[in-house]
């Protein structure tokens, strides 16, 4: 098993388009002899031309060995999901491109950095630090997305994902850091069964050893404590934000 682990196969070879892109096909064994991810990773070679260049995605696809004679029959493998991971190099210097203008590219890239920096972008605040430790390379890989088809979810596919992230990353960065939002229920946090999703979800990456930063303001005060200066978040405003120190496993 650890070697079936430990096994990286090459399936593709490095090219370099007009763009400046650097893309490279790649698939890792992951956990089990028939569950492989295939990754496509890319950044921008040219620093003074791309938005942020201390940034690197990786988009991979799920694979599995059919063992039913009646699905897929003609394929080797099927994809049962997907995951997009965005990794960031805390230790890239550009003039035009700070770590801020490259977690602000999205709303959620931007909440999870701001859950784990300080005020100044520069260091990874104090309350995460106690949380989870702290690392000498402090790299953050960033699990933008992750999905597993509806046919293939409780089968634990999920974890087994995740788990690979520990493995493979591991050497360059320090912190996986996500967002718990549950698929499916993009602008309808008011529905009624959102709050039992994102409940089991949570719970999800409290399992594969993630642990959430709670905001300040997420909980509810005592009346007594109430301060009217102080603004509190609504249920619909909150950021699960997960986080895992790999570099101590």
């Amino acid at each position: 098993m650890q070697n079936s682990i430990n096994r990286m196969q090459l399936c593709g070879s490095a090219e370099i388009f007009t763009s400046f892109a650097s893309q490279l096909e790649y698939c890792i064994e992951v956990m089990d002899e028939n569950v492989r991810i295939e990754y496509r990773f890319s950044h921008l070679l040219d620093v003074d031309y791309t938005s942020h260049p201390n940034m690197t995605t990786y988009e991979g696809k799920i694979l599995i060995h059919s063992n039913d004679e009646f699905d897929n029959y003609d394929m080797d493998e099927i994809e049962i999901g997907t995951i997009c991971l965005e990794m960031y190099d805390l230790n890239f210097e550009a003039e035009h491109c700070s770590l801020m203008d490259a977690f602000d590219h999205s709303s959620s890239s931007l909440a999870v950095g701001t859950a784990i920096f300080d005020d100044t972008y520069s260091t990874i605040n104090d309350q995460v630090l106690e949380l989870v430790g702290d690392s000498f390379n402090s790299n953050i890989l960033l699990v933008n997305r992750l999905e597993i088809k509806e046919k293939y979810r409780a089968k634990g596919y999920g974890k087994y994902v995740l788990n690979s992230l520990d493995i493979y990353f591991k050497s360059t960065c320090a912190y996986v850091v996500l967002k718990s939002f549950p698929i499916g229920f993009e602008g309808i946090t008011d529905d009624k069964n959102y709050d039992k999703a994102q409940e089991r979800l949570n719970a999800f990456y409290s399992r594969c050893g993630y642990k959430k930063i709670w905001q300040a303001t997420e909980n509810e005060p005592e009346e007594d404590e109430f301060n009217e200066d102080f603004e509190y978040l609504e249920d619909d405003e909150i950021n699960h934000i997960f986080i895992k120190n790999i570099s101590l496993i």
